[in-house]
């Protein structure tokens, strides 16, 4: 793989700086994220204080959800990867975590490995199936383009989520309960709400600024050349294939991860994680926060359960208000609530 900090000086006469591919995040793309996630760091305590404290499970799964939204907009937004199966790796970390907890809870093994529901081995383990899952899925699929792509990722989705369906040791389609596990993270006891969703939130900042360090390395500045013009990265002598494979792998890992956090917070393992409408949901998610601004995921993650828990308080058909609502959202802002937020500034320097 070629080094892009010892490219050739004549890659960045002939385009490597040239375009928005290839400029990182700008001050006021990073000022939205900081003011967001500070906003988001006190939402629970706000809730509490008015008497809403079941609100702050929405709030954590909006953290969950949105570090897995925040992941495949990386390979969508600034890789130009238009996945419709990342549900396969939320479910792949979510059935990592949930059924090492299972077999922790009645005691037998799972391929000889004793079970256990402490998060700081079955989360950092769910990581590493997601991003070996990503090389695999990623290996094959990205030997496809385009719409073709699309449905390689939608193809995985699918055998991933059937062949859970078949898992009847972990009850097949209807799941099953964890609810006897605990919410150790070590030695901190995250049984209280509140508790476990600062430790998803502390999990989310890290990956947010590593995420944004990635996209500004050359690494990122690679990937987002990739998107905008792969035959000319090819020219300059950059491995492609390689390049993108490596970031759609960091975002199976993250997705994974964020599967393994889900199943944790709601101590139930069902294979609607792995289903492909959770990749339509995610995909809802990024478009609506802002593609290509990785905060947005998170943003977009935060409009739609707010959606969903306004509807739900209105009427019994509330995915109907949802549609409106989405689609007010689409209209409205059509660079997604991010650019809405920047108005004219540029979410790249």
């Amino acid at each position: 793989m070629s080094d892009p900090q010892t490219a050739p000086a004549s890659r960045e006469r002939t385009g490597i700086r040239l375009g928005l591919w290839a400029r990182g995040p700008s001050r006021w793309h990073i000022a939205l994220t900081v003011v967001f996630l500070a906003l988001l760091s006190v939402a629970p305590l706000w809730v509490e204080a008015s008497g809403r404290g079941y609100l702050v499970t929405v709030l954590t799964r909006v953290v969950i959800f949105g570090l897995a939204a925040m992941s495949l907009d990386f390979v969508m937004g600034y890789g130009g990867m238009v996945s419709l199966g990342h549900a396969t790796f939320l479910g792949a970390g979510a059935y990592t975590a949930g059924a090492l907890t299972y077999h922790s809870l009645d005691g037998s093994r799972l391929l000889g490995i004793p079970g256990t529901d402490q998060a700081l081995v079955t989360w950092p383990l769910a990581t590493v199936v997601g991003a070996l899952l990503g090389l695999v899925i990623g290996g094959l699929s990205l030997r496809t383009k385009g719409v073709y792509f699309i449905m390689a990722t939608l193809a995985f989705n699918q055998m991933i989520y059937f062949l859970f369906n078949a898992l009847e040791i972990y009850g097949g389609d209807d799941g099953v309960g964890l609810f006897a596990a605990s919410r150790a993270i070590g030695p901190l006891d995250a049984s209280d709400d509140i508790v476990f969703f600062y430790v998803c939130f502390a999990v989310l900042v890290v990956f947010t600024v590593i995420l944004n360090l990635v996209v500004r390395a050359p690494f990122g500045r690679v990937v987002r050349g990739c998107r905008s013009n792969m035959a000319r990265m090819a020219a300059l002598g950059y491995q492609t294939y390689r390049y993108r494979l490596a970031a759609f792998a960091l975002s199976a890992a993250i997705t994974s991860l964020a599967g393994a956090m889900a199943v944790t917070e709601s101590q139930f393992l069902s294979p609607s994680f792995a289903e492909w409408t959770e990749s339509g949901e995610l995909l809802i998610m990024v478009i609506v926060g802002g593609l290509g601004s990785l905060i947005g995921g998170v943003i977009g993650a935060g409009a739609l359960f707010l959606l969903e828990e306004l509807s739900i308080d209105i009427t019994d058909n509330w995915q109907f208000f949802v549609g409106i609502g989405l689609l007010a959202i689409v209209l409205g802002a059509p660079r997604g609530l991010t650019g809405t937020l920047l108005g004219g500034r540029r979410s790249h320097d």
